[in-house]
């Protein structure tokens, strides 16, 4: 199946400018905090100097914080749009540190071979499950990444990308006089494509896998797993956004690193 450019369509793409991640970048996703202690270390290591490759950058706000820590930075997204947004947001900044590229192409079929230097790190928010054939990606990021190189990143927890028929809602369920919140699961084992409405816009497709599914490729393509986490709100998030309360029910991300061998 070809790649769908959902971000493209101006529908989507005007509605996905609402979010706060998008206004606000990387204060406004709450799963950035763990994100970037993997890609930092437990040392809280610097990126001065590092070479930094962003899958599926969007627009861009990893990849300027990258350079702003002193990293040389590619960033790739299928979107033409993000891009340009991107590039834009890069004129406008009085960064002295690091340096950007920025281009557009498809992370489906995308391919380091003959890349002359490995990458120190390679990161990707939230775009991995949009991706059919995740093994041969793991495998391409293996041959861009240096040994010892890192491979941090975030996707839809499958928990929230399984179910199909019915839809993925919250449920009301009526107990012990009150009534409670439950995540419908359904259809967690079997993988493969789901299509959604999201942001206004009808057909979004995203590709399905369980949790075992994104560890046992990394292992089988030559990663040694650093980092995992369930992700979801905290205690103290959920006193600072009392909004967020019912999203500690399951978990909202995977968040992953791990390493070259």
């Amino acid at each position: 199946m070809s790649s769908q450019n959902i971000y493209d369509n101006s529908t989507f793409f005007s509605a996905y400018g609402t979010l706060p991640r998008s206004q606000l970048g990387l204060p406004g996703a709450p799963e950035w905090p763990a994100l970037q202690a993997m890609v930092l270390g437990d040392a809280a290591q610097s990126l001065q100097g590092h070479r930094v490759l962003d899958l599926g950058c969007g627009y861009g706000w990893f990849t300027r914080w990258a350079r702003d820590s002193g990293a040389h930075v590619k960033g790739v997204d299928i979107s033409e749009k993000m891009i340009s947004r991107a590039r834009e947001s890069e004129a406008n900044s009085n960064s002295s540190t690091g340096e950007i590229k920025y281009e557009v192409a498809d992370i489906e079929s995308i391919t380091f071979k003959g890349e002359r230097e490995g990458y120190d790190l390679v990161y990707s928010s939230l775009t991995l499950h949009y991706i059919e054939d995740l093994s041969r990606l793991y495998r391409e990021i293996h041959t861009a990444l240096r040994k010892g190189g890192k491979f941090v990143f975030s996707v839809e927890h499958p928990i929230c990308s399984a179910p199909v028929n019915p839809g993925p809602d919250w449920k009301s369920i009526q107990g012990e006089g009150q009534e409670h919140k439950i995540w419908p699961l359904n259809g967690y084992s079997d993988e493969g494509w789901r299509v959604t409405s999201w942001l206004g816009v009808d057909g979004v497709r995203k590709y399905h896998r369980t949790v075992e599914t994104y560890v046992q490729l990394l292992l089988k393509n030559g990663f040694a797993l650093t980092g995992f986490r369930d992700w979801a709100p905290s205690l103290e998030d959920v006193a600072e956004h009392p909004e967020w309360k019912d999203e500690r029910h399951r978990p909202y991300f995977l968040l992953i690193s791990a390493e070259a061998t």
